[in-house]
């Protein structure tokens, strides 16, 4: 009994040591780029301020984990490939930065910084952002303009699929970063520029 019992133990002892010293895969991190930035072509509006309220994301996108959806419905999250910072404020920071650029004339807020005085309010949600195992990125939302007075000057509906060049994960997050401005960001300030000509 006790030679099966220090068998037993040193089999434990052994598992755990092994255990212990298998390496764990690194996880790596990713961020979106706007790498379109400084080519952005500035639109002409009337002077005024708009708010950026914080982009509402749906909350099986809210973890660090980047996502996969099957058709089906079935959502993979990565273990190892991760958002560096939550995907709601990415979005809103870089959203921002395209916003100031190609509308100048807009006076644009972000975050908590609040003026003192009623400004327009733009609202942004997003649905889906994500790819699929099919090598398709799928971004869907919708976005609205509430102007000072609290009626609504502009707003519409996003649904963006684009095709994955190759496999891996740099390659989905640049597909989406490339996506979400030059196919939903874009078109956007172009309806907010119609909506506040000079």
């Amino acid at each position: 009994m006790m030679i099966y019992g220090r068998i037993f133990l040193l089999v434990l002892i052994s598992w755990m040591v092994t255990g212990c010293a298998t390496p764990t895969p690194p996880s790596k991190e990713y961020l979106l780029m706007d790498s379109g930035l400084k080519n952005t072509q500035p639109q002409a509006t009337k002077t005024m301020s708009v708010q950026l309220m914080p982009i509402v994301v749906a909350n099986y996108l809210a973890g660090s984990e980047i996502v996969l959806v099957t058709k089906q419905g079935d959502v993979h999250r990565s273990q190892n490939n991760l958002w560096a910072e939550p995907l709601s404020p990415q979005l809103a920071r870089l959203t921002l930065q395209r916003l100031e650029k190609t509308l100048p004339n807009i006076t644009w807020f972000g975050g908590q910084r609040l003026p003192s005085y009623a400004i327009a309010l733009l609202n942004i949600e997003v649905d889906a952002f994500y790819a699929d195992l099919e090598g398709l990125i799928h971004i869907t939302g919708r976005w609205q303009v509430i102007s000072a007075m609290g009626e609504l000057a502009a707003s519409n509906t996003f649904d963006v699929k684009s095709e994955l060049k190759s496999d891996g994960y740099s390659t989905m997050v640049q597909t989406l970063s490339a996506s979400w401005f030059n196919k939903v960001i874009d078109p956007m300030a172009k309806e907010i520029a119609l909506s506040f000509k000079n």
